[in-house]
């Protein structure tokens, strides 16, 4: 993809999605090199070919409120909804994860423990895998790693200046 296709994918998703991804098209005006190695790495965070999706967006969710990425996290709130979650349980997985059923709060529970590298729950873990099964829980751990690149490459690109409230109303 040339600079004039993904400068216009970029445009499109913003506009699709209400979602300020100027820093992401600075990024592509910079260095198209260094956009292309972040662009490579974007299907990480979309991985849930056996996770679930209930399970996926929670996990989103998680890690984009813990990351601190209002911004983010209101994207993850509307592709959710776009992919037909219950808004319900979206804003559960928001304002009051422990209130999720215990397969989805165990998700919630262990995204935010690994961005806040606390010590691994043996126990949570062996649920999800027991419950999920394997080849979900690597794809799990792939989310979470894959959905930091978009917070982490805002702050380092010195353009996280504001922070936004997660918005309900998606």
């Amino acid at each position: 993809m040339d600079t004039l296709e993904a400068r216009a994918a970029l445009e499109q998703f913003a506009q699709h999605y209400d979602y300020d991804n100027g820093y992401i098209v600075q990024l592509l005006e910079d260095s198209p090199a260094a956009y292309q190695a972040f662009a490579a790495a974007q299907a990480m965070p979309n991985i849930h070919q056996v996770l679930p999706v209930e399970a996926f967006f929670v996990a989103k969710i998680a890690v984009m409120k813990t990351e601190d990425c209002g911004p983010c996290l209101n994207l993850s709130l509307k592709m959710g909804a776009e992919q037909g979650l219950e808004r319900e349980l979206l804003k559960k997985a928001v304002a009051d994860p422990q209130s999720l059923p215990q397969q989805l709060r165990d998700i919630h529970d262990h995204a935010v423990a690994v961005i806040r590298n606390e010590n691994d729950d043996a126990d949570r873990m062996e649920r999800i895998r027991n419950h999920y099964g394997m080849e979900a829980f690597a794809e799990l751990a792939v989310v979470i790693v894959g959905c930091r690149i978009y917070p982490t490459l805002k702050r380092a690109m010195g353009m996280a200046n504001h922070c936004e409230l997660a918005k309900l109303d998606f």
